[in-house]
């Protein structure tokens, strides 16, 4: 977008953002399917200290369900919005021009790495399984001050608990399970399977090589030893990049970190978006993108306590990281959640030691000088003021989230004594 209209577009989504907050409830009616939405101006960056990237509005959100279903959503309920500040921009349809919003809202998407804390949990499930909880808390509760419950096994009060749920007509909706649920398991564990029987595929290949003379076999069999070899192949390459003299980044100013914590005012969730430049050279775009790529297939399996949502993408050509995360607590406290790790910190350099301004690194995970602080320095001096933000649920952290699912999931199954226990612990 245009340099000169960054501050408009900024005043127009900061307007944007009180209004979604003083119309809390009736977007969270309209826009079913967003758990989260953050819409920024991004001023111009350089790479590589000559290459200028260009002024950008990001609208990123993170959503439950199907993609085409949300895209249509956002048009419906968000379209005037969109277009308001979209028009801005050099790459919306110019005036005049009949605008299809979920047609132009998908050719401008961008493929991206996505994280979330709290899966399969859909926006009406997060309200429905806390106020089971709370409902159901109430009731032992006073069951206690009514002196009953003293001498009940763990399987009575289960029992009692489930009979309070049964007699209850709004609380129906418990026993027919999470929709979905399992078709959105496959979809997500789909390509890991896809890739795990390529490469299984290829092994077996590999051994059958030396019995079976097969055209397809032989072909088959190269594919894993390739992959291994392009792997080494990137990672030797990226060393000799490494060696470059490294170029600290600048560190971002008192006032300006000050307005960025001014901002982190909700309670229990909170958001930050980090945009930076690549460091100079292909190797690193093109080991960025693996490495994306990669993450993407393992998802299912991390895990990071206080994050709700986490979304890592390439922009301009592969020469811009773009990190944002949803997190309980503030900024400060959860970039310090993967430096304060050795594990996590390895982890986080497989993708930051890209960018320009964090801390260099020899074989991509070894850290060196002050890896720490040169961490959070790059950080701040990265971190981008989201002038728009949208959080269906502002009052639980992830724990809450998968406390609730876990004790909704317990009700009318069979335990042994010992999970009851713990299950009750989650009431």
């Amino acid at each position: 977008m245009p340099e000169e209209r960054l501050e408009e577009a900024a005043v127009l989504l900061e307007q944007l953002n009180q209004q979604l907050k003083e119309s809390q409830s009736a977007y969270r009616e309209k826009l079913e399917t967003v758990l989260f939405l953050s819409w920024l101006v991004l001023p111009v960056q350089w790479y590589a200290g000559n290459e200028r990237l260009p002024a950008r509005i990001l609208l990123m959100t993170s959503y439950v369900g199907d993609r085409r279903h949300h895209l249509r959503e956002l048009a419906e309920y968000f379209g005037d919005h969109l277009k308001q500040v979209f028009e801005m921009s050099d790459e919306f349809p110019k005036r005049g021009k009949k605008i299809n919003m979920v047609a132009f809202l998908r050719r401008r998407a961008v493929p991206n790495t996505f994280y979330s804390g709290f899966k399969f949990i859909d926006t009406h499930e997060i309200a429905q399984e806390a106020h089971l909880k709370e409902a159901v808390f109430k009731h032992l509760s006073q069951k206690v001050l009514d002196g009953e419950l003293t001498d009940d096994s763990p399987q009575s009060i289960k029992d009692q608990i489930e009979s309070y749920i049964t007699g209850h007509p709004s609380y129906q909706w418990v026993r027919k399970g999470s929709r979905g649920l399992g078709w959105d398991k496959f979809r997500m564990l789909f390509p890991l399977g896809i890739f795990a029987l390529l490469m299984g595929g290829s092994l077996i290949s590999l051994v059958l090589c030396f019995f079976i003379d097969s055209f397809l076999l032989s072909l088959l069999a190269w594919v894993f030893p390739s992959f291994v070899v392009l792997m080494g192949l990137l990672l030797v390459l990226l060393r000799f990049n490494e060696l470059s003299p490294h170029i600290p980044g600048s560190e971002a100013s008192d006032d300006r970190i000050r307005e960025i914590v001014r901002r982190e005012t909700n309670p229990v969730i909170n958001e930050m978006t980090v945009i930076a430049p690549l460091k100079k050279g292909w190797i690193r775009r093109v080991f960025l993108a693996v490495s994306l790529r990669l993450v993407f297939l393992i998802r299912y399996f991390s895990y990071i306590p206080t994050v709700h949502t986490a979304r890592w993408l390439q922009l301009d050509r592969g020469r811009r990281l773009v990190f944002i995360a949803t997190f309980d607590n503030i900024s400060e406290a959860y970039a310090h959640d993967f430096v304060d790790s050795e594990r996590r910190t390895m982890n986080m350099a497989v993708i930051f030691s890209h960018a320009f301004g964090f801390p260099a690194t020899r074989w991509l995970v070894h850290k060196q000088y002050n890896h720490r602080s040169e961490y959070m320095k790059g950080v701040r001096a990265h971190q981008q003021i989201t002038q728009c933000w949208y959080a269906h649920n502002h009052e639980l952290s992830v724990e809450n989230l998968k406390n609730n699912r876990a004790f909704r999931l317990g009700l009318f199954r069979k335990m042994k004594e010992s999970e009851i226990r713990n299950w009750l612990l989650r009431v």
